[in-house]
């Protein structure tokens, strides 16, 4: 199962971004690549970059489409978040449940609304409607009903097409 992968990456994970190089960039350049394979399921052929261990403008669009798809903060930087989830995949994203906000909220709240799940406002705010949201999203997609996101929910969310389209959509050129 894809939610069980743990890539063995070095202890040690400096922030990347454009213009970076190095043997940490490569092994991030081939993490990438590797997540981007799982998740990138509206594509014909998975996005890829080279492994030349320089982070170019490819390598920062793939960052981009990547956070995009993983409910990431879209800045087209590895930091801290990034690199959880290239190392864990879905375990590496938060736990969110009634109480939490912030960004992450918002890009969950994006493909429930557009997926006709959540009849809120996109707000950052993981209140009644949003739990309810999630509740109808995990009892129609055959998960546990908890109104938690964890790594089974995030890995099933991150398969609506509306979330894939978006993220395609997202020209993250430039």
């Amino acid at each position: 199962m894809v939610l069980s992968i743990t890539l063995q990456l070095p202890t040690k994970k400096p922030t990347l971004q454009f213009g970076a190089c190095g043997q940490i960039v490569r092994e991030m350049q081939k993490a990438l690549n590797r997540r981007l394979a799982q998740l990138d399921t509206v594509s014909v052929s998975p996005l890829s970059v080279s492994t030349v261990g320089y982070f170019d403008h490819q390598t920062r669009d793939a960052v981009k489409y990547l956070q995009c798809l993983a409910f990431l903060s879209i800045d087209g930087i590895v930091g801290q978040q990034t690199w959880a989830y290239l190392c864990n995949g879905f375990a590496g994203l938060p736990i969110l449940s009634f109480g939490s906000s912030g960004s992450v909220v918002k890009a969950v709240q994006e493909p429930l609304q557009v997926g006709g799940y959540y009849f809120g406002a996109i707000d950052g705010i993981f209140g009644a409607k949003t739990e309810a949201a999630v509740l109808a999203f995990q009892a129609e997609h055959c998960l546990e009903s908890e109104g938690i996101i964890e790594a089974l929910t995030w890995n099933t969310l991150s398969k609506l097409d509306s979330h894939g389209s978006r993220c395609r959509v997202n020209a993250f050129r430039g």
